[in-house]
């Protein structure tokens, strides 16, 4: 058997460390005793390697059976989830389980492995996406895909299934409805075992306690010990940084851009971290022009823009640096170590977790920490931001580590968080539409009520209708060309007359989104090239004029993968396909996967009752065959 060490440098080997990293002593921890309720470690101290741990058991560990086969780790923002989802791809290439090992990215609608991941369900899957995408699975409402699919991923991520959800003060929502969760599995039980691990800097166990987990048991928690903060992940912690006030007005862009350009040092990165998109474009234009380049980086990009930016972002920066420009994106695990940071005043948890982006490898001897007031509390609370100003003043001039910023108590507001309770999540099972096509709102229970997006994709097609809708088996764009946009900016968009059109399932074809008739949280809308409202370059601007270039034709044969909502009276699933399969070869892919799945649960069954189990899903579609069935098919066939 192959010890944890040896897995974990074996998987961790680069193009720059041929041997690999030695694993931390917590970590190893996780792979004896198992993933906890609670794990409490710093910014930049290896949480991502609760992955390994989790394989380990699962393929090496004494209770493989009691280890769930998914590991389905939720991350409060898009920018991460392909950081996480790369490197657990990278993983498994070095320990040869690509093939073996399912690993599936769940994005709003992001699709590339998601058939093999439901089909090879008896395999072991790691499981990487955003916690609205993964949590609205959990909840029987998946965002971005299609009806038919609602309950097979609700039993994948809630049957079998470890989850892991990181930097928790971030997305307390998400956070205290999965703490439900756990407690409803719990109460109801499950085929396969169900868990929970919640992972942060800081625990706020008021956030932990809800009316069905009220508290944690000893040894839920974990974190890093005494004796264990030896070698890389000492240094690490000891990472420190100096605290300064710029002398720049609150809001005066170009200054904040000409101390970025004053402060950077050649051959490394600076960072400037701005509390709104506005005012991070805004930084990023007023350096245009300079030799140091640059890059503008927030959540409000399609997909093919945010893979080209993760591929500069993770890039040698050269002799010359980068100035990166970003947004709250890079609060929570993002790997970047920057000399020099200028921020705008946040709340706390938020300044320690920007803080962590700054000498994050503990390896800059004289790194900054420079901030500046916001012009505007929004999004934040105008406590929570004076607060931070006031701790932050009387910190001038100090040198700190992660852990001292940590240890500061400084006031927070708390918002009431909606509460999921027994009779919500039994109401989720019934998945049918009402008459116009809604469904029970589930969004109070998976985002923070100032964080309701919804999915806007750019397109080109021919118009068949006067009001120039798009044709009526148009399916949206897949994940890489959509754009996370909040309700509050598509709303904008329809004041100023942009057509966005969104598949009204009872109509069975796409209608204009209205003052009246708004988008709703997670809903996959669609809107014309033409139309403008995004830049390549700058991502979200509702002040774009012109075609958005690069937008993809609309697709009339979407594969279900792609995500769009099914009509009503339509089910995609079974009809509209690009490829025929026959009768016989999918009678033999359910026979073989029944096989397979009673091979891994291994049920205690009475004799004879597996291959009764066997035989029945061989024969479940044997009417099929009947000529009448088959003619109706045909008719249907475009």
């Amino acid at each position: 058997m192959q010890t944890f060490d040896e897995f974990f440098r074996q998987a961790t080997v680069t193009e720059q460390r041929a041997t690999g990293h030695t694993p931390h002593g917590y970590q190893r921890r996780l792979a004896r005793d198992g993933l906890p309720a609670v794990v409490r470690a710093p910014t930049g101290t290896g949480k991502t390697g609760v992955i390994l741990a989790w394989l380990w058991r699962r393929l090496h560990g004494t209770d493989r059976a009691g280890t769930p086969r998914r590991l389905v780790y939720a991350l409060p923002q898009r920018s991460l989830v392909e950081q996480v989802a790369g490197e657990a791809e990278r993983w498994l290439a070095n320990l040869g389980l690509a093939d073996t090992v399912a690993r599936h990215v769940v994005m709003g609608g992001a699709g590339e492995t998601q058939r093999r991941w439901r089909l090879d369900m008896h395999q072991p899957a790691i499981v990487v996406g955003t916690v609205d995408s993964l949590v609205s699975k959990a909840l029987n409402r998946g965002y971005g895909i299609a009806r038919a699919t609602y309950p097979i991923d609700f039993a994948l991520v809630t049957n079998g299934a470890h989850w892991v959800i990181d930097e928790i003060q971030l997305c307390r929502e998400s956070t205290t409805t999965l703490r439900q969760l756990a407690a409803f599995a719990r109460d109801f039980g499950t085929a396969e075992p169900f868990g929970l691990t919640c992972m942060s800097a800081t625990v706020p166990e008021k956030l932990l306690r809800t009316v069905d987990s009220p508290a944690l048991a000893p040894g839920d928690v974990i974190g890093i010990e005494p004796d264990e903060r030896t070698g890389e992940l000492a240094v690490r912690l000891g990472a420190s940084r100096t605290v300064r006030e710029l002398a720049v007005a609150p809001g005066d862009y170009p200054a904040i851009a000409d101390e970025a350009r004053a402060r950077h040092r050649a051959g490394t990165l600076t960072l400037v971290v701005l509390n709104t998109v506005g005012a991070a474009r805004d930084v990023y234009k007023a350096l245009a022009g300079q030799p140091v380049p640059r890059l503008l980086l927030h959540s409000r990009f399609r997909g093919v823009e945010r893979a080209q930016l993760a591929r500069e972002l993770t890039a040698d920066p050269g002799e010359a640096g980068r100035i990166v420009v970003a947004t709250q994106v890079v609060e929570a695990g993002l790997d970047l170590s920057a000399s020099v940071m200028i921020t705008e005043a946040a709340p706390w948890p938020s300044v320690v977790q920007r803080a962590g982006r700054c000498n994050r490898t503990g390896l800059v001897g004289d790194a900054e920490l420079c901030w500046v007031p916001p012009v505007k509390p929004p999004p934040y609370e105008p406590g929570d931001i004076d607060a931070a100003c006031a701790e932050l003043r009387g910190l001038e001039g100090q040198t700190v580590t992660g852990e001292d910023l940590l240890a500061r108590e400084v006031a927070v507001s708390e918002a009431p968080v909606a509460v999921l309770r027994r009779i919500d999540f039994t109401g989720l099972f019934d998945t049918s539409p009402d008459l116009s096509g809604a469904d029970l709102d589930i969004a109070p229970y998976v985002r923070d009520a100032d964080d309701l997006d919804a999915q806007l994709a750019w397109a080109a097609w021919e118009a068949e209708t006067p009001d120039g809708r798009p044709p009526d088996d148009g399916k949206a764009p897949g994940a890489e060309w959509r754009c996370r946009v909040p309700l509050g900016e598509v709303t904008a968009l329809v004041r100023r007359d942009t057509p966005i059109w969104r598949l009204d399932q009872v109509l069975g074809r796409w209608t204009r989104v209205t003052l009246q008739a708004r988008a709703r949280p997670g809903e996959v809308l669609l809107a014309a090239a033409t139309s403008g409202g995004y830049d390549p370059e700058l991502g979200l601007d509702p002040a774009a004029r012109g075609p958005v270039s690069d937008s993809p034709e609309l697709s009339r044969l979407a594969d279900l993968a792609t995500g769009a909502e099914d009509s009503y009276r339509a089910d995609s699933a079974s009809v509209a396909r690009s490829a025929w399969l026959s009768l016989d070869r999918h009678s033999e892919d359910v026979r073989d996967e029944a096989r397979a799945l009673l091979a891994a649960l291994c049920p205690e069954l009475p004799d004879g009752t597996g291959s009764c189990v066997v035989t029945a899903a061989f024969l479940h579609d044997a009417g099929k065959a009947h000529e009448t069935w088959q003619d109706a098919l045909c008719r249907l066939a475009p």
